[in-house]
């Protein structure tokens, strides 16, 4: 039988921290805002009409997603909070190590394992240099072998589940309501700092009527146009400015 063990040792090169977005819980958001970082909004659109993968892969990201109206349709849309390290991320020092490693973000910690537990971990497929998976504690054979390192992503996946419904009524009340279709595009948006704190302050203390607002779905791809269209999903046209819409 073959070896499965991954193994991995952190060289300290500081790749993973520069050119992403980091995903964030909702306390993160609150947390990185405060510290006067940038915080991107990722939205993406699917249902279970057009889904292609299994029935479980369709729970799993539902679950992680809040069902919205859309034109004569029901959609699910999942918010993606992120910290903006698209150049770097602003906490990294010039010796490429963490500023703030004690408080860092839960994905920061859990790096280089992989969240959704339909993406498998490949070496191949991550940043860090060859080097750092030849020697280092094994992290993975067929399932993740800390216990704390376990631990942490079962608690990514639960704070994904519990922020969902606010994370799209803080959207829907800065009026960040036109999502890309899962797996065809990314729609990111950039509010201003203060706007996205006043937003969830408002949230947090009900002051907003939840779930009243319509979504749309930018789609640039003709035949899947057609197929949302088919299914009664009102399509945004706008080429709106107040997001960078992003194929994939």
């Amino acid at each position: 039988m073959p070896n499965t063990s991954i193994r991995f040792a952190c060289n300290g090169c500081g790749v993973c921290c520069k050119g992403r977005l980091i995903p964030l819980t909702l306390n993160e958001t609150r947390q990185w805002l405060a510290r006067g970082h940038d915080v991107a909004i990722v939205l993406e659109a699917f249902n279970e009409e057009t889904w292609t993968a299994e029935p479980q892969q369709f729970a799993h990201s539902a679950r992680r997603a809040a069902e919205v109206r859309s034109g004569g349709a029901k959609i699910q849309v999942v918010a993606v909070f992120t910290a903006n390290a698209l150049g770097q991320c602003p906490n990294l020092g010039a010796d490429d190590r963490c500023g703030i490693y004690e408080e860092r973000p839960l994905v920061c910690r859990i790096y280089p394992m992989e969240i959704n537990p339909y993406i498998p971990l490949l070496p191949q497929n991550k940043a860090c240099p060859p080097e750092t998976w030849q020697t280092g504690e094994v992290i993975f054979t067929d399932h993740i072998v800390d216990a704390t390192l376990a631990r942490q992503v079962e608690q990514s996946r639960q704070a994904d589940r519990d922020d969902a419904q606010a994370k799209i009524d803080i959207c829907e009340y800065m009026g960040l309501t036109t999502a890309a279709w899962k797996n065809n595009a990314m729609a990111v948006y950039q509010p201003a700092r203060h706007e996205l704190m006043a937003a969830l302050d408002a949230c947090e203390v009900n002051t907003h009527e939840s779930g009243g607002k319509e979504w749309s779905v930018r789609v640039n791809q003709s035949g899947l146009r057609q197929q949302l269209q088919d299914a009664h999903i009102r399509l945004n046209d706008d080429n709106a400015s107040n997001y960078i819409f992003h194929e994939l």
